[in-house]
Formats: structure tokens, C-alpha cells, sequence
């Protein structure tokens, strides 16, 4: 019988209720955080807390890991095959084994590796909308990725696993003596399931792909009126280190950056709409402040942001709740 957890605002709270059955543009990154992008070698961004940028070429996402007195958190369990790497780098950082795996949201290169992670021994937890959006999307966009992904045929899997543990209402906090650490929602942005992960006393936020530092937004599935409120409301954390799901750590202008780019795209978007232009004649200009987030290298990219909004803004309703496929 599958479990979910209760967020509330002091420990978390386990019940027994069954649930659910690019190559990118080269940026200078933000603040004081820059560092050497690589794939294999952690960043220390504070004691117990490991940060290991994904490798781009295999379409992996970034990975945390947080030490706990007596476990491991890692956050998103990535590609199968990134998650059986990780299995066994995690071991050369703590003795401690891994207890939980969150999943930021249901995107595949977040979460088709749960169950790499369970088989090792850790529990898969993410919001109740990550399970939701899998139940929607799933198991066609795992099936659709198959003949590209030699990691996911050799699953012999046809879907992604479900989270083993879900988070209802908008907060979790699991704590011990060494630190706090804060599962948090905001509203539906990159995805209706977005969930950050939070560490107080060190104010170190990770993302997930609800902001990214560089071109790496998805769009299709998102609610791109909501997504930079949203961001503001993480901005008012705070946070001195921000570890995103794509691209290198920085600091809180990933998340203020980001909004504003989102703006300033629905505002270009709306001046085009409104002289009679549709996708894709429009020809939409940034400011330059912008240019972190804009799919220069990707053409395809750029236009299906573009055409996202247009739709957003056409049918005034969130682009994710429109019939799409993944592409």
C-alpha cells in the first residue's frame, strides 16, 4: 500500500492512506557563486550540502544532495542512467544512506529515474501534482522517448514509477539535529507539480526547473501567467545560493532574472498580438537584461516559447491546460 506524507508546518507527518495507484548560450553565471561547470566533481555549497551540475549532451538534469544527521536527501533522480551514476557517487560523499529522492516536477529528465533509486533502497516523494501530471502524461512521453533513450529501454520498463510518497497542501519540513530542510510549492509555473526545496539556515534554495540559469526553459506544460508570480514569491526567501535545475548555481537574480524575462516576453508577445501578428511572423525583441533565458542557439526553442505565450494569451488560459504533445 502506497503511503503519501501530510505537510505541515512543524515535522512531517507520515500516513497510512493509500494514493496514486542544448547547447546553450555561454553566460557569465550570476553573483559570487561562479564556478567551473563540469558533470562529475561536486560543489560544496555548504557543509553536507553537494551540488553536481547534469550533463547537457545526455539531456540530464543539475542534482543536490543534502546530508541529514543520519540520512541522504537527493533531489530529482534524473535519467536511469544518471541516477545509477549518482547511486554510486553519493557513496564516495557520506556513509549515510540515501532516504529520500524528491522529484522537483514530472519532466523525464527529473523523474524517469525513480525507480533506480528505489531499488537501491530510498523512498521517491514530490508533491501531489507531480503524481497528477504524470498520470496525464504518462506513459506516452516515456514510450515517445524509448527509441532516443538507450537508459530507458534498458529498464524494461513502459512508465516512469510514481512517487512512493506524496506531499498534499503547499509545505513539508522534515528536520533533525543537524538542519532543517523545507519542501515547498508556490503555484503552478514550469509545471502544476513544481516543488522547491528549501534549507533555512543555510538559505540555499533548489529549484528544480522552476527557474533555470541559462536557456533551458520548457514551456509547453507551464502557466507562464502564474510562473513569474510565482518566482516572486521565492524571491522573498531570500535565498544566497540558488541551485537550479539547469545551468550553474548563482544566486536570487536566477529567480528575479527569470520573472522579468517572462514579462517582458508576454509583454512583446501582446504588442504583436494586438498589430494583428501571429506565430510564426512575429519577430519578438528582448532587452538584453534578457538574453540569459532566450534560446539563441536554438531557433526551434525560441518559437515554441513565442508560440507558448501567443496561446496563453489567445485562449486566456494556462498553456499546460491546452492540448499539446511533447516535442
Amino acid at each position: 500500500m502506497k503511503k503519501h506524507l501530510t505537510a505541515v508546518l512543524g515535522m512531517a507527518m507520515l500516513t497510512g492512506m493509500t494514493t496514486y495507484h542544448r547547447r546553450a548560450l555561454v553566460i557569465p553565471l550570476f553573483g559570487a557563486q561562479a564556478v567551473t561547470e563540469t558533470t562529475s566533481q561536486p560543489q560544496q555549497i555548504a557543509k553536507g550540502v553537494w551540488f553536481f551540475v547534469g550533463d547537457k549532451s545526455k539531456g540530464y538534469s543539475n542534482t543536490t544532495v543534502i546530508e541529514m544527521e543520519d540520512y541522504l536527501i537527493v533531489v530529482d533522480a534524473n535519467y536511469p542512467g544518471r541516477a545509477k551514476e549518482l547511486v554510486q557517487i553519493v557513496k564516495g560523499l557520506s556513509p549515510k544512506p540515501v532516504r529520500y529522492v524528491f522529484d522537483t516536477h514530472a519532466h523525464g529528465d527529473h523523474s524517469y529515474g525513480n525507480a533506480v533509486w528505489t531499488a537501491s533502497g530510498a523512498t521517491t516523494l514530490a508533491f501531489q501534482g507531480v503524481a497528477l501530471d504524470m498520470d496525464k502524461w504518462e506513459p506516452t512521453r516515456w514510450r515517445q522517448a524509448m527509441p532516443k533513450r538507450a537508459d530507458l529501454r534498458e529498464t524494461g520498463q513502459n512508465d516512469v514509477q510514481r512517487p512512493q510518497k506524496l506531499i498534499y497542501g503547499h509545505k513539508l519540513v522534515l528536520k533533525d539535529k543537524m538542519r532543517d530542510v523545507e519542501f515547498l510549492a508556490f503555484g503552478w509555473g514550469h509545471t502544476e507539480g513544481d516543488g522547491y526545496v528549501w534549507l533555512p539556515r543555510e538559505r540555499i534554495l533548489c529549484t528544480g526547473d522552476g527557474a533555470v540559469n541559462g536557456p533551458y526553459n520548457k514551456v509547453i506544460d507551464a502557466n507562464l501567467t502564474n510562473w513569474p508570480k510565482a518566482l516572486d514569491r521565492v524571491a522573498h526567501l531570500r535565498p544566497l545560493h540558488v541551485l537550479p535545475g539547469h545551468g550553474k548555481a548563482g544566486d536570487a537574480e536566477i529567480l528575479t532574472g527569470q520573472a522579468q524575462f517572462f514579462r517582458d516576453l508576454r509583454r512583446a508577445v501582446a504588442d504583436d498580438i494586438a498589430k494583428g501578428q501571429k506565430p510564426p511572423a512575429m519577430t519578438v525583441e528582448l532587452p538584453a537584461a534578457d538574453r540569459n533565458w532566450v534560446p539563441i542557439s536554438r531557433p526551434d526553442l525560441w518559437q515554441q516559447d513565442i508560440a507558448t505565450m501567443y496561446l496563453e494569451l489567445v485562449s486566456h488560459k494556462p498553456a499546460g491546460s491546452l492540448p499539446h504533445e511533447w516535442k
